[in-house]
């Protein structure tokens, strides 16, 4: 029997960790049969995915089912069983793990509710011996992650294909050390599952050096608390210090569960080694005390500006519009207080009520109106109408465009601090003068809506001054708007070049009216950190 098995990615560069894990189990405990897995993408066209899954002459064909995906897994398998008819399919992963029966699944032959491995494995053994598909709800029996064969097989790593533009260092390598979440946050698929459990630490770090060998240049853990159990998080820090690579581990954490032993290795680290995602979600007591996520968040904002402080490594924070008992002045608060500790990224996420949760099952209670396909997005609550979510999203685009992209950083950071006293009430009147326009814009644009912007709210030559700072550290080219004067000494550069600093060759010096200083920008090298060119004061 041949057995395919496939995830339709987000995108190309991110490979589906699931379909490997599968392959690896049904290898060990069903060797009788041919197992392989093939790499698709939801942009891909269907008719080529059909005609490649039709090409292999599977006689079984497995899909992951996430709420990014099922859309296009369902047009595919349908189309897949009038051009095989025979080939028997089979849905698994969370969209489709909370469903009653297989009637929104016609085309589908079983559905595999839960962690797949030994679910899959002991189908196939049915199946190969003689049992007939009918359109089964199968529940599985969850195998001891220390009993999981490793999914990182030469198979694994002959599917980057090196020397393409689909090797592993080209690629983001997920890696899962553990499954479940010692929390129960109600909006949280984790929350329908109870514990956490572990593969053995040394597997982990044998695991992550043979990753490394084998090029991985971007490692993102998936488990949901990377931190949870803080002595083992401890050691594979400390081995990820002692590695000779300049390899980036990303993880997902809380910031109230880091220690002083934590944060010690943390700043130790080289300049990119780590980063972290870390999910505030809310900072309004009564919707974390709801959604049974409670935490400091005075310490969790201390904690993320120290990590923003040691300067090696990336902090992602994210928010979540539409949580219980939250209104627009609390998640207004909530925007104040993320932004007051920089972190280098803000994410606006909107809640989403996904299958099997807490929150979707009581969803009357909040006066939830949400999308009724995936992925399920909330449209309204009873703290947040219609239209203060549309606003939130204009708002949302803004801080992405302008505060996550990390090339405006002076300007925003004075408009807030200087112009409008926090983040808030800048964010909410950019997003008023961006609305209507397509923000997919050139820099130079860019820097030109954001300085006409300003001259609005505060002093000309000042908003002046913070643009041109901005365009001259991040960007070789001119990219200023063209009301802002160049007052740029070419001799200058000459002299700095032969008798200042003779190793550099790209450099650009610039008189500042504002504050009357000369500096000079340094085009040879980046701060890996900052992404930001040198800037030197004469």
């Amino acid at each position: 029997m041949k057995v395919l098995l496939t995830a339709l990615s987000a995108k190309a560069i991110h490979k589906t960790l699931a379909p490997w894990c599968l392959k690896a189990y049904c290898d060990a405990h069903v060797p009788a049969c041919e197992v392989i897995v093939q790499e698709h993408t939801i942009n891909d066209h269907m008719g080529d995915i059909v005609t490649e899954i039709f090409q292999a002459a599977p006689d079984v064909v497995g899909f992951s089912c996430y709420i990014w995906n099922i859309e296009q897994v369902v047009k595919t398998a349908q189309m897949l069983k009038k051009y095989l008819p025979q080939c028997i399919i089979i849905l698994g992963g969370p969209e489709v793990s909370f469903e009653a029966d297989c009637s929104n699944y016609p085309f589908a032959d079983y559905i595999i509710q839960g962690a797949g491995e030994a679910a899959l494995a002991g189908l196939i053994t049915e199946l190969m011996d003689g049992k007939t598909a009918h359109g089964e709800i199968i529940t599985s029996c969850p195998v001891p992650m220390r009993d999981l064969p490793s999914p990182y097989t030469e198979a694994y790593y002959a599917s980057f294909g090196a020397g393409r533009m689909g090797a592993i260092q080209n690629q983001l390598v997920y890696y899962e050390s553990a499954r479940g979440c010692p929390f129960s946050c109600t909006y949280c698929l984790s929350s329908s599952f109870q514990g956490v459990d572990e593969l053995p630490i040394s597997r982990v770090l044998v695991e992550l050096d043979d990753l490394v060998a084998h090029g991985a240049t971007c490692i993102k853990f998936v488990d949901r608390t990377f931190n949870a159990n803080r002595k083992r998080a401890a050691e594979i820090l400390r081995h990820i210090l002692t590695m000779e690579t300049t390899c980036t581990f990303h993880f997902e954490v809380a910031a109230d569960l880091f220690d002083p032993e934590l944060l010690t290795l943390i700043s130790q680290m080289p300049t990119r080694r780590v980063q972290f995602e870390i999910g505030i979600q809310s900072t309004n007591d009564a919707t974390l005390s709801e959604i049974d996520r409670k935490m400091q968040i005075e310490e969790v904002l201390q904690n993320i500006q120290t990590l923003v402080g040691f300067g090696n490594c990336h902090i992602h924070v994210d928010l979540i519009a539409g949580l219980p008992f939250e209104t627009m002045e609390s998640f207004a608060k909530g925007i104040d207080a993320c932004i007051s500790v920089r972190p280098h990224m803000l994410q606006l996420g909107f809640l989403k009520l996904l299958k099997g949760t807490k929150i979707r099952e009581n969803r009357a209670e909040y006066g939830y109106v949400y999308n009724d396909f995936a992925p399920y997005e909330v449209f309204c609550s009873d703290g947040i109408n219609f239209q203060e979510m549309i606003k939130l999203k204009e708002i949302e685009a803004v801080v992405d465009k302008f505060y996550n992209s990390g090339v405006f950083v002076n300007t925003i950071n004075y408009a807030i601090d200087h112009g409008f006293g926090c983040a808030y009430p800048f964010f909410e009147a950019l997003a008023d003068c961006c609305k209507g326009k397509n923000l997919k814009v050139s820099p130079k644009q860019a820097y030109t809506i954001l300085l006409h912007f300003l001259l609005q709210h505060m002093d000309k030559a000042q908003a002046e001054h913070v643009i041109k700072l901005d365009a001259l550290t991040f960007h070789t080219k001119n990219v200023l708007p063209d009301e802002i004067a160049v007052n740029r000494d070419k001799r200058g550069e000459e002299t700095f070049r032969r008798s200042v600093q003779p190793w550099y060759h790209n450099v650009r010096v610039e008189f500042f009216d504002y504050d009357r200083k000369t500096r000079v920008f340094v085009y040879d090298k980046k701060d890996e950190m900052q992404n930001a060119y040198q800037v030197i004061e004469l």
